[in-house]
């Protein structure tokens, strides 16, 4: 049995922002969120690269990341929308099977924003906001920047919190 402020979502997942990205959105839903899919808790963290607003999202199993950049203020009225984009883009680019991507599509049908509730993948996901800060000033800026690749890239280093495996490895296993 589950406490009242707890719910088991189905079709559901949870993407837990920052207090910078609830503002943006402009709603949140009080309470914690179980969902029951593999991919069903993410974390999104605001980066602002070349004066542009940029968010990175992170799998909290996996691991697994991908940055959307250039978001202008209505884009987070949709935020979910463009968190579903983003995550086929990568996916596809990851070589995923087109049947993987549409069970893991269908599987967040609804999205719901929450506060962030980990430590360790905020720490993730500042280890990653300052390879990809370095990246953009290696390239010379946001333009110059092969964005999917650079998830790709992302997702193919070992990582800590993960006993030094690849994300996309986790993701591999976790779609299996």
């Amino acid at each position: 049995m589950l406490h009242n402020d707890y719910k088991l979502w189905e079709n559901m997942i949870a993407i837990q922002c920052t207090q910078k990205i609830l503002k943006e959105v402009g709603q949140e839903f009080q309470g914690a969120i179980i969902p029951t899919v593999p991919l069903g808790c993410w974390h999104a963290n605001l980066l602002i690269l070349d004066r542009r607003k940029c968010v990175l999202f992170t799998n909290d199993k996996t691991r697994y990341s991908f940055l959307v950049p250039g978001l202008k203020k209505p884009d987070f009225k949709m935020l979910d929308e463009i968190f579903r984009q983003g995550l086929f883009r990568n996916l596809i680019r990851d070589g995923f099977s087109q049947e993987a991507i549409e069970k893991v599509l269908d599987e967040i049908r609804e999205v719901v924003f929450t506060r962030t509730s980990s430590r360790s993948v905020l720490g993730t996901m500042n280890d990653m906001a300052n390879i990809i800060k370095w990246t953009v000033l290696d390239e010379g800026g946001m333009l110059n920047v092969d964005v999917v690749e650079m998830n790709s890239k992302l997702n193919r280093m070992p990582l800590g919190p993960l006993d030094y495996k690849f994300a996309i490895d986790q993701v591999r296993e976790a779609l299996a």
